[in-house]
């Protein structure tokens, strides 16, 4: 059997409908190559391309397919836009399917596709892709994501770093027009428990960790400067008036170049007096407890 011939390089290197084959002077029996995946009508793959790709790039290949024939007035909605946007989610539901609803009494079908539909959504554009605005998604993820892997995205959505995807009153009047739907309950529950400046999903346990246990709870990423007014750090969590800061370690950290920076900065910190608390992948709720129990102690606060 031949190999089929090359394709044209723009054509190689991204997702591609038929008709843009047709245009680029591709046969009918080329555009049906075995080297060509079909994840949907009308649209092709080249195969090399995913095959090289890690789970999230081929992810974001599937959606760049997707959209490549998505109809006017549909957009990626649920999970699939929470990944579109950075918004964290459990490893259950990053799937290699696209969430897709359309404003009509049909749902999308397909192979990859999870169908939706809705009266009415509010959408916006996010890294070229139609997504549900983040206020709204959060409401969907109310149904699938139990009440801190919600907590935790909705401290994304409200943080500004990388990007700031909604505020506040953006939750809550979201969460008011959702009414009684699924995952109310959920929903309710979890954003008085979120908070704005929060960096990353471990941030969110170790501080609810801390909440639950009836310890004060601390502020998120808050500047730390030394007496010449210049910056010393930035604290994952920090106890300001008590001299505090807790820093969680991500799985990188020991083998990365920059962590030579964390050493010299907790150096710095430890010199002008401040107590550090480094938590880990292997400590668990009761080791946090404890430790900042501790550390809360030794700074003089009684329950």
């Amino acid at each position: 059997m031949s190999r089929p011939e090359p394709l044209p390089e723009h054509l190689a290197v991204a997702p591609f409908t038929v008709a843009d084959a047709r245009g680029a002077q591709l046969t009918q029996g080329r555009v049906r190559s075995s080297d060509l995946a079909q994840p949907f009508r009308g649209v092709r793959v080249p195969r090399a391309l995913l095959e090289k790709a890690s789970p999230e790039e081929q992810f974001t290949i599937l959606c760049d397919a997707y959209q490549k024939q998505m109809p006017r007035g549909w957009f990626f909605s649920g999970p699939t836009a929470a990944r579109i946007m950075g918004v964290p989610l459990p490893p259950r539901l990053e799937q290699l399917k696209v969430h897709v609803t359309a404003v009509s009494a049909f749902a999308p079908r397909g192979r990859f596709v999870i169908g939706h539909t809705a009266k009415s959504a509010e959408t916006t554009w996010f890294n070229g892709k139609r997504v549900r605005v983040a206020c709204e998604v959060l409401c969907e993820l109310a149904s699938v994501l139990e009440l801190d892997e919600l907590i935790a995205a909705g401290d994304r959505m409200l943080a500004d770093k990388p990007y700031l995807l909604a505020t506040r009153r953006h939750l809550e009047s979201a969460a008011a027009a959702h009414g009684s739907g699924r995952g109310a309950r959920t929903l309710r529950d979890a954003i008085p428990q979120m908070r704005e400046d929060v960096w990353s999903p471990r941030e969110t346990w170790v501080r609810l960790v801390i909440a639950r246990a009836g310890l004060p709870e601390p502020s998120s990423n808050r500047r730390i400067d030394g007496p010449d007014g210049k910056l010393v750090a930035i604290g994952d969590l920090v106890y300001e008036k008590l001299k505090i800061v807790i820093e969680y370690e991500g799985e990188r950290w020991h083998n990365d170049p920059w962590s030579v920076i964390d050493v010299d900065r907790y150096n710095k910190l430890v010199l002008l007096g401040w107590s550090i608390i480094r938590i880990r992948k292997h400590h668990t709720a009761a080791d946090v407890e404890r430790m900042v129990g501790d550390a809360l102690a030794l700074r003089g606060w009684r329950r």
